[in-house]
């Protein structure tokens, strides 16, 4: 399999949670499941530890052995894959870079910029040079969001592709916020493959987004599967109809975990939200310190699923 470039990177990209048993180690047989039922759903891309991933609780040899579960079952099926490299320094993402490199089925890496303090512009270049320098082939894609401190933009870009061409795209998050910057962002910067959040893809494609990385993908992943068709292929009025129900969606189902008392933040959320779907049949168990939503509320969020969103509730074929 050859590795993804900007024309490539495109479409309905699933990540994939990690499974925790009741000691909250890594469940292995399990995370193999999921990947496997979710090749069978016909994606067009698996993506691993981001934030969903939960990459801040791995150790490395645990990332590892998550590396080889995803290349062992992707490979084969030809499933795309990319796996977040993601930590809060240079010689921890470089140590993770340099284990999927060696890995031909692995088709990209995602990578945040150190979050725990702002970079200057100085530390952002010298930060992608030298993650191209040590994997220079290998395609990175740049999970920007504002956890990061700095959200990135067009003419950052621009400074980082000097040093490090194996740039391919950007997971552009919180694209609502931001959605004024990404029409300007696109244009200086044709050269990379944008995708965004499901509340805003059609629109965002309009613009010329790519794809999405999704969790919503993790309820029914025919939704957003028939959304990214119908803005494919020029349907416009239809695909914009699903992009707001999908806004409605999360405004609505955040509300009613905020009245629940529980936690949202995306881990927990998009691990709960899957588990009640009936997509993924783990527990919904995160690692501490975050706490998973209890079973009282994945059942009732189940039952509201079924009479507010049918649609999102996961069918067996």
């Amino acid at each position: 399999m050859s590795r993804l470039t900007a024309d490539s990177l495109e479409g309905i990209w699933a990540g994939v949670p990690l499974p925790w048993d009741e000691e909250y180690q890594f469940e292995e047989d399990v995370y193999a499941r999921d990947i496997q039922r979710t090749i069978a759903a016909g994606v067009h891309g698996i993506y691993t530890t981001g934030s969903t991933g939960e990459f801040y609780a791995l150790e490395f040899q645990e990332f590892c052995q998550m590396v080889d579960i995803e290349v062992g079952l992707c490979g084969p099926a030809g499933m795309p894959l990319q796996i977040g490299c993601n930590a809060d320094n240079t010689a921890k993402v470089i140590r993770m870079l340099e284990y999927v490199a060696s890995k031909p089925e692995v088709d990209a890496a995602q990578v945040v910029v150190p979050y725990w303090m702002e970079l200057n512009d100085r530390e952002l270049v010298q930060y992608f040079q030298d993650l191209h320098n040590a994997c220079p082939d290998l395609p990175l894609v740049q999970y920007n969001g504002p956890r990061a401190k700095r959200f990135l933009h067009g003419d950052d870009y621009l400074r980082i592709l000097e040093v490090a061409p194996n740039l391919i795209g950007v997971k552009y998050t919180t694209a609502d916020v931001h959605f004024g910057h990404l029409q300007e962002d696109i244009r200086q910067t044709p050269q990379l493959s944008y995708f965004v959040g499901e509340g805003l893809l059609v629109s965002a494609m309009q613009l010329g987004a790519r794809g999405c990385y999704s969790s919503l993908v993790l309820t029914n992943p025919d939704f957003m599967l028939e959304m990214y068709e119908l803005a494919q292929t020029g349907r416009w009025n239809e695909a914009v109809t699903m992009q707001q129900r999908a806004a409605q969606f999360f405004v609505e189902s955040e509300q009613f975990i905020a009245e629940r008392g529980e936690g949202d933040c995306d881990p927990v959320y998009d691990k709960g939200l899957a588990v009640a779907a009936g997509y993924f049949l783990e527990h919904q168990r995160c690692r501490p310190p975050y706490i998973g939503w209890s079973d009282e509320t994945v059942a009732a969020l189940r039952t509201w699923l079924e009479e507010r969103y049918p649609e999102l509730i996961y069918r067996e074929q």
